[in-house]
């Protein structure tokens, strides 16, 4: 009879299978340990085959010598203005190190800054910038636990669509593309029509993202790594007001723009909505507000002790909050532990100083004063004075202009004696005294005389106003053309680019003042 055990190849088939029998509890063991110390790829995001199999062919040191030589050739695209190669380039970069956050940081924001200056026609601006936030969006579906990359998502919808030169209209764009995905808010997954909503969106999801404790540098496999020059996250960092501080800028930058023409062709909105809007910017301010930081200087005790306050910026807008501190009870309630009276004093006098200097940096009073301010039925009336005074204005319709302007400023001179923070900033300023200038030119135009009433609201406002002749470049009343025999802020909605970022069928209106027999809105 034959032994089957004497054939060699019976015999390494019997091993083996034992072999893999072995190695299968042990791989089992082996994927659950990658899970629970964040070691996998997966654990950072989503996992691209292709750079999985790019990688693979390109094992060790290849990989960064490779990605070193493919971006100095994208620099090289770029200065040649070969715009698709470069493109595809930086893509070729991200499918070798994927995990490498400063080619997703750095190259987004080329593609939306850099390039996308480079065009003339707002709607090929705008499909640059729209590529610029797509790829950094690729960057966070792949690095999912990094607090900077969706920041950066959020700060190129707020800032470079709703800041830019072509603002009105790059914001108009966004509002008719029909990319759903493009205009979905990461938080509540609502498509939305505005750029800082969207934004806004993402600026909390970064705040929501540090505040549950991740970091993208912090996981298993990065921090047993000796680094010569470690990587820091750039967001989120302990004291970091400014990241906190941007879903209620992008809040409030939505409530602004609702009020004014800021999309070409569209009208702007008041009554319950605005109102509404500017109730939600109070809530995501006092959020911020009611956040706690650690102050950075240590508080010696008569005991020799060390200790630090923890801060409240939301402190800071009633003081009468601090007498209650210099009880020594309040302290051994806050931190624990039994501090003197003369102790009691300092640390209030420290707390006081950081809730001061940090709400005056971030300049905390002006913008919950002003939302309060702005949600009241008088500060949406006031606004649509103002607005429809300004439409009266470019129709060359100047005693109705006069009359909307002469009653929006009386309501907002009795709205802000209740609101002292806002009307008396700068800003407030500034923005006022370009509302008493309009009235004098609309009052100059309708014959009514060469100065206004001596008793016009904000009248020591004007002198400062008449020398900036800037306009308000986020207002399409202000920046536009007057169409002769259409009232401003109406009209049908212009043709764009939206998602294809083609070239325009035909060139985007000049930016130049108004109609002969009307003044421009300076």
């Amino acid at each position: 009879m034959t032994n089957i055990f004497g054939d060699r190849k019976i015999r390494y088939w019997i091993i083996i299978l034992v072999l893999f029998g072995i190695m299968y509890p042990y791989r089992q063991w082996l994927n659950n340990e990658k899970d629970r110390l964040d070691l996998g790829e997966a654990t950072l995001g989503k996992v691209d085959t292709g750079s999985f199999m790019l990688k693979l062919a390109l094992l060790g040191g290849a990989r960064g010598v490779a990605a070193n030589v493919l971006w100095t050739r994208a620099i090289e695209l770029q200065r040649i203005q070969e715009w698709d190669r470069m493109k595809t380039t930086v893509d070729l970069i991200t499918k070798l190190q994927p995990h490498f956050l400063a080619v997703w940081t750095y190259q987004s924001w080329n593609l939306a800054y850099n390039v996308s200056v480079e065009w003339d026609a707002p709607e090929d601006k705008y499909d640059w910038i729209k590529q610029g936030i797509n790829f950094v969006r690729d960057g966070v579906s792949k690095n999912q636990k990094s607090p900077d990359l969706q920041w950066d998502t959020a700060w190129t919808y707020y800032h470079k669509l709703g800041f830019a030169d072509e603002a009105i209209i790059l914001r108009k764009l966004f509002r008719d593309d029909i990319d759903d995905p493009f205009k979905t808010n990461p938080v509540n997954k609502s498509i939305q029509n505005d750029n800082f909503q969207v934004g806004g969106g993402w600026f909390d999801s970064a705040v929501t993202l540090v505040d549950s404790g991740a970091n993208r540098l912090n996981t298993s496999i990065e921090s047993t790594v000796e680094y010569v020059d470690a990587p820091t996250q750039r967001k989120g960092r302990a004291g970091d007001l400014a990241f906190r501080s941007m879903p209620a800028h992008a809040q409030t930058r939505y409530a602004v723009g609702l009020e004014k023409e800021s999309m070409k062709d569209v009208p702007a909105t008041f009554g319950e909505l605005a109102a509404a809007e500017w109730n939600n910017a109070l809530l995501t301010w006092r959020k911020f507000g009611d956040y706690t930081y650690e102050a950075p200087n240590d508080i010696p005790l008569e005991d020799k002790r060390l200790v630090k306050n923890k801060v409240r910026i939301a402190d800071g807008e009633d003081y009468r909050v601090f007498d209650k501190m210099t009880n020594p009870e309040y302290w051994q309630e806050e931190l624990g532990i039994k501090v003197t009276a003369n102790d009691a004093i300092a640390l209030t006098e420290n707390k006081k100083h950081w809730t001061d200097r940090w709400g005056t940096q971030m300049n905390y009073p002006y913008w919950t004063d002003r939302c309060r301010a702005e949600a009241t039925t008088e500060g949406v009336s006031a606004r649509r004075m103002f607005y429809e005074g300004t439409k009266a204005y470019r129709r060359a319709d100047f005693q109705t202009a006069v009359k909307f302007y002469r009653d929006g400023l009386n309501l907002w001179k009795d709205l802000l004696k209740n609101h002292p923070s806002y009307g008396n900033d700068d800003i407030n300023k500034k923005d006022t005294g370009l509302i008493v200038k309009r009235y004098k030119r609309a009052f100059l135009q309708a014959g009514l005389g060469n100065d206004l009433p001596a008793d016009t609201p904000f009248l020591d406002f004007l002198k400062i106003a008449e020398a900036d002749t800037s306009v308000d470049p986020f207002d399409a009343q202000e920046m536009l053309p007057t169409t002769p025999g259409a009232s401003a802020g109406g009209g049908a909605g212009a043709t764009g680019a939206g998602a294809a970022g083609g070239r325009p069928a035909t060139p985007p209106p000049a930016i130049r003042s108004s109609t002969p027999n009307v003044q421009p809105l300076k």
